[in-house]
């Protein structure tokens, strides 16, 4: 999402990558004893063959393995050695030894992924807004803020610009204190589906909350935070509104402290349709622990689909001046995907979830009209229908539409090839090989394709593969850094967000954007592929986190636990490097 609340600044920095010196890196989080563990030598200035596993609390040798032969990135065009030691897999805390060279400390186990995975969805609760904050874990702390959301920016059907709509709750979005439909419903629908996969799993999980204890499992009490604000934001002949923001980026400020009038801009039907396909996923979540609720969102999601049924192409009611103090979501110069110029891939989702509930006609209609040209791209607020194409293959109530099946299956193990292709033509076995704004939060989501590829197929590489995204985002990588704020021993430390600038303070659990070889806030480098990141507060454009980010990397995170691993695999490192 473009924003401009950092003024560009010239300084001079080191640019990753110029200053070759040598390093070991791994997920700094660990690796479970089933998977395949790899760990990656860089850079070293003489030859290594040999290296040792120690044990981190004394240092003594545990295993011996060897070290592959030099391989270069052409990505980064770093030197790369592989060091497998897949056969270890006795739990404890380690560190990497090749010749002077060492790596930051790992785990090895089973249940070392909970308390990452509790930061990464305890960090909603950190973004609520409309509700004063004293958070005795993060000593985060502010008082009650935009208690007085909203006035229409515009006059449309329903109302005259300047009307008065309470909207107060939901999530600020990222490092701004906006609220949007677009990244609210994307990050509700992959932590539904998650739970859907696993609710034996979430039902007990506890991330700490003020709900917790009551008799809703966290996660889901959590989701009700975004899919209560959405009603506010629905209009009375099902349409809905796209956002919530101030005429100006709230520079320097706490939430409570940013008193300028927010504005509700003007609906747009992809919104529309990502609200209705979410709020259909709530429906049946929530029906066996809270009927009533789950009865409003099925009505709040069939009102929408009846608007849209009124209107076959996308309107998007946009005026210059919508986001001088807010972000655009929507097609621009920085998001300029094709799939952003049409909502059919929404409105699909928005079938699909509703099919499952209701198994009523006129979604089905949709589904078969626009199933056999829709592709399958990362799940992701400019194209959610991966989700749609996931319950196709997977969700009980459609294992009976085998034609829908076929045509989802042949999509999945076309892009599941090519992503396999992509790891295996990058040195650090990265799968997304588009380095642009949110490339980290698509990394994670091509790892979600490649989990269910591998559930659909049994084909271990695609397992494999999934497990080598999540290497990367926690430290297996050129920076040899955790993208996830507190999550490892070096980790980012300078998230771009408002109001930890404005109070000077870090919090964990927050997944940042990642290298973007446009890097629109002008701070760090440009056009260098993955070195085009900078670990700085004013880099927006790489290194702010965004409730939809950390819903893709806590998706990823939970399908892969919840994946049991192949028997008697060996895990195998594919490679077209020289």
């Amino acid at each position: 999402m473009q924003k401009s609340f950092f003024p560009p600044l010239l300084l001079t920095f080191l640019l990753p990558g110029v200053v070759n010196a040598s390093s070991l890196v791994v997920n700094q989080v660990g690796y479970l004893s089933v998977w395949p563990k790899t760990a990656f030598l860089v850079n070293a200035d003489k030859q290594i063959k040999n290296a040792e596993i120690l044990d981190a609390s004394n240092r003594h040798s545990v295993f011996k393995l060897n070290v592959e032969s030099v391989k270069k990135d052409p990505q980064t065009q770093d030197s790369l050695q592989i060091l497998n030691f897949s056969g270890f897999s006795a739990s404890g805390r380690y560190i990497i030894k090749a010749g002077e060279v060492e790596s930051l400390p790992f785990s090895i186990g089973q249940d070392i992924y909970q308390e990452p995975l509790k930061l990464l969805l305890r960090s909603y609760y950190l973004q609520r807004c409309g509700i004063a904050i004293d958070d005795a874990s993060t000593g985060l702390k502010h008082e009650a803020c935009h208690l007085h959301d909203a006035v229409i920016a515009r006059t449309d059907k329903a109302h005259k610009a300047g009307d008065a709509i309470p909207s107060v709750g939901g999530w600020h979005d990222a490092g701004d204190y906006g609220k949007y439909i677009a990244s609210t419903a994307v990050a509700i629908g992959r932590n539904l589906a998650l739970y859907e996969d696993n609710p034996q799993f979430f039902n007990t999980f506890r991330f700490d909350i003020p709900e917790t204890g009551n008799a809703q499992p966290d996660i889901l009490d959590e989701m009700r935070i975004g899919l209560d604000w959405m009603l506010t934001m629905q209009r009375s002949d099902g349409a809905l509104y796209r956002k919530i923001g101030g005429d100006a980026w709230p520079k320097g400020l706490t939430p409570d402290q940013d008193k300028q009038k927010r504005y509700v801009y003007p609906l747009t039907t992809a919104e529309t349709a990502k609200a209705a396909a979410a709020w259909a996923m709530a429906s049946r979540v929530y029906q066996a622990t809270q009927p009533e609720m789950a009865a409003k969102y099925l009505e709040a999601a069939k009102l929408s689909w009846r608007f849209l049924e009124t209107i076959h192409e996308q309107v998007f009611d946009y005026k210059d001046g919508d986001n001088k103090g807010s972000g655009p979501y929507m097609y621009n110069k920085t998001d300029n995907d094709i799939t952003l110029t049409y909502d059919w891939d929404d409105r699909l989702w928005a079938a699909v979830e509703l099919f499952i509930v209701t198994k009523e006609s006129r979604y089905k209609k949709y589904i078969e009209a626009t199933l056999p040209s829709a592709p399958l791209n990362p799940y992701e607020w400019k194209d959610p229908s991966a989700l749609a194409m996931t319950d196709i293959l997977f969700h009980p109530a459609l294992q009976d539409y085998k034609s829908w099946r076929i045509l989802t299956e042949k999509k999945f193990t076309e892009r599941a090839n090519k992503l396999l292709a992509n790891v295996a033509a990058s040195g650090y076995r990265i799968a997304n090989n588009r380095f642009v704004w949110s490339s980290n939060k698509i990394t994670a989501e091509e790892g979600v394709i490649l989990v269910y590829a591998y559930r659909l197929t049994k084909k271990a590489a695609y397992l494999d593969a999934a497990v080598a995204q999540l290497n990367y985002i926690l430290g297996r990588n050129h920076f040899n850094l955790s993208f996830v704020s507190g999550v490892g021993t070096n980790s980012v430390a300078n998230v771009s967000h408002i109001y930890l600038s404005a109070i000077k303070s870090k919090l964990p659990g927050l997944f940042v954007g990642g290298p973007n070889e446009l890097e629109q806030s002008n701070i760090g480098p440009k056009n260098l592929g993955p070195l085009s990141y900078i670990d700085d507060a004013r880099s927006y454009a790489t290194n702010e986190y965004a409730i939809d980010y950390n819903a893709s990397l806590i998706g990823l995170m939970g399908l892969l636990l919840s994946t049991p691993y192949p028997t008697e695999h060996t895990p195998i490192m594919p490679t077209h490097l020289k």
